[in-house]
């Protein structure tokens, strides 16, 4: 399927890839990243991960290129990285610190004015449904409130570019709803990335999918064509539409 055409680039990736000791994790990836919700979807091991470590500025990609507002990526400037929010699928968290001070703390470290903090704070309490335990210790919190942490540290500041690596791993059910209702809320929100290698939480809140399978892009479209492709392959009551595309991508059966 031919890339999706675009009219305002938040980011640009030309020939990406990036390897690991003899191991190619993606090769050849040209995409154009523009306001909205983009679903990046794949298998374990697909190279989501990377590609958004890549995106955050965290890593460096082996080939190709990758610009952010316009900027090249590997320029790494503050004033560049302030305008990214990124959610790991872990991070060892501080659990003698409070809420409000792990929060003010990640603040800091973003470059956020110690005038704008505290609305920063008060922003991103509210935004991940945080405000109840604020002033709770981090090692109080539920495995699910951890995640809403994460997630939160991740909207100080409102920033341009917000990239959630996994941010339903490891939760029932029920908080993958609430957690998935909370993104899907962020109405200030520019543009937003978000990775997972389940279909389901990505189709209700995502404007477009990126697929990552074999070292390349295997889909790049909206939600609605990603459900044509499903409707065309799926044989089988017990699978989703949205499953039967992405089990279809992933044999080459569907039309790029």
């Amino acid at each position: 399927m031919a890339p999706t055409v675009l009219l305002e680039s938040i980011a640009r990736a030309e020939g990406l890839g990036h390897s690991y000791a003899q191991h190619d994790v993606f090769s050849d990836l040209t995409f154009d990243l523009v306001p909205g919700v983009t679903g990046l979807i794949g298998v374990n091991g697909a190279g989501k991960s990377t590609l958004l470590s890549i995106m955050s500025t965290a890593l460096s990609p082996a080939r190709g290129t990758f610009s952010l507002f316009g900027a090249d990526a590997g320029s790494r400037t503050r004033a560049l990285r302030r305008r990214i929010g990124y959610m790991p699928q872990s991070l060892s968290l501080p659990t003698h610190l409070s809420v409000t001070d792990f929060l003010a703390y990640m603040g800091w470290l973003r470059g956020i004015p110690r005038r704008l903090r505290p609305e920063a704070i008060r922003l991103a309490l509210v935004d991940a449904d945080l405000t109840s335990v604020a002033s709770s210790r981090v090692g109080q919190l539920s495995g699910g409130m951890h995640r809403r942490l994460l997630f939160a540290q991740a909207l100080l500041g409102h920033p341009d570019l917000l990239l959630l690596d996994e941010p339903t791993a490891g939760l029932d059910p029920e908080q993958r709803l609430r957690l998935r209702a909370l993104v899907g809320n962020l109405d200030w929100a520019r543009s937003v990335v978000v990775s997972s290698h389940l279909m389901e939480d990505l189709t209700p809140i995502a404007d477009r999918v990126i697929m990552l399978d074999q070292q390349r892009i295997a889909f790049d479209g909206t939600v609605g064509e990603l459900n044509e492709i499903g409707r065309e392959t799926s044989h089988d009551a017990g699978v989703s539409v949205y499953e039967a595309a992405f089990m279809a991508l992933r044999a080459h059966q569907a039309p790029r």
